[in-house]
């Protein structure tokens, strides 16, 4: 996994000012949760703002310090309502039927969410709603899972009129003492210390229709959904080419691909890189040297583990590599960082 996604501005600011008016029940203010964050330097930004996955989870970081509440995760979840998603929840409201509104949500849920990602299936005769995370997220920061997830689940009861689903959700970590205090307030049970994070309920309800279902709203609704996608999906070039390349190291997309995903053809993907001075050769090779130094720093990988999660078969060629961009090899590296001679090298931005 990359931390390029954790540089993406994607996550409306709208959540965390509903996440500053939910804390207001611990007596947190709002001015208190966003101290030291991105948004006390701009204490009035537009509506139409978007903060960075780091940016937000460091507000979310804050308000679990400030509440002392470890199942802000479940308020957040049931605290969320529809129309606090924008078009996209006015979109789902109206659809016809809940696998219809499922099926949007998987759509344009990148509209949402920079570091999650999340895709409906069908296994036998359950529905299934999975979360993965496009970054290392290091348990037991389960907010984003169990506030998503439970919020999915509460809207889906709201949506379609039926508080009983049957549904169940799936947490990859291990059970929180705290759900056993909170388990009768939540939509449906959660099972800890699965393999994946999911929302499983019976395939048989997508064919529920909707309380609210209007198709000249729902309409209307995506078209705004669809500019959204569109406006995120133009962002520069150099740094859309960049969060592609970034999107798993270990299987970077070769030039024809990331031409194909970018709408053009290679020839024109390279003139284009060369007009903003950077060729793709070079891109590439910065995301490589600059995951590899910050995983070297992070000291939690070997050598040889990084040199795969970068792409190399042979450790010996990530190891050339890395001297050739920096002088040292990755254990003097390493070495250098511990010994404070060197500095870490920050995410890629």
């Amino acid at each position: 996994m990359s931390t390029v996604a954790l540089h993406q501005p994607a996550i409306p600011i709208t959540y965390a000012r509903l996440l500053a008016e939910l804390c207001g029940r611990w007596h947190v203010a709002p001015e208190e949760l966003m101290a030291g964050t991105v948004l006390a330097r701009e204490p009035a930004p537009p509506s139409d703002t978007r903060l960075t996955p780091l940016e937000f989870n460091a507000i979310v970081d804050q308000a679990l310090r400030l509440t002392g509440e470890p199942a802000l995760g479940y308020h957040f979840g049931l605290h969320l309502k529809l129309s606090a998603h924008g078009f996209l929840g006015y979109a789902v409201m109206t659809s016809a039927t809940l696998g219809e509104a499922i099926m949007l949500v998987e759509k344009y849920f990148t509209t949402r969410s920079g570091a999650l990602r999340l895709s409906f299936f069908i296994e036998d005769d359950t529905a299934v709603v999975q979360v993965d995370s496009m970054v290392d997220i290091a348990p037991p920061f389960a907010f984003p899972f169990e506030s998503l997830l439970v919020g999915l689940c509460h809207a889906g009861a709201y949506i379609t009129g039926l508080p009983a689903m049957g549904a169940e959700i799936r947490i990859n970590y291990p059970e929180p003492a705290y759900y056993a205090h909170c388990a009768s307030l939540l939509p449906c049970p959660i099972r800890y210390g699965m393999p994946l994070h999911q929302l499983r309920f019976p395939a048989a309800l997508l064919d529920s229709p909707l309380m609210m279902a209007d198709a000249t709203a729902s309409a209307l609704a995506r078209e705004q959904c669809e500019r959204e996608l569109a406006a995120l999906s133009s962002q520069p070039l150099v740094s859309r080419v960049r969060a592609l390349l970034g999107e798993d190291l270990s299987r970077m997309p070769d030039l024809d691909t990331v031409a194909s995903r970018c709408c053009m053809s290679s020839r024109s993907l390279k003139r284009k890189l060369a007009e903003h001075g950077v060729s793709f050769s070079e891109l590439l090779a910065s995301i490589r040297r600059e995951e590899a130094q910050l995983l070297l720093a992070e000291g939690r990988l070997s050598v040889e583990q990084i040199a795969t999660r970068l792409g190399y078969r042979d450790p010996a060629n990530f190891t050339r590599a890395f001297k050739a961009w920096t002088g040292d090899t990755p254990r003097q590296y390493r070495d250098a960082v511990r010994s404070g001679q060197r500095r870490a090298v920050k995410p890629l931005s």
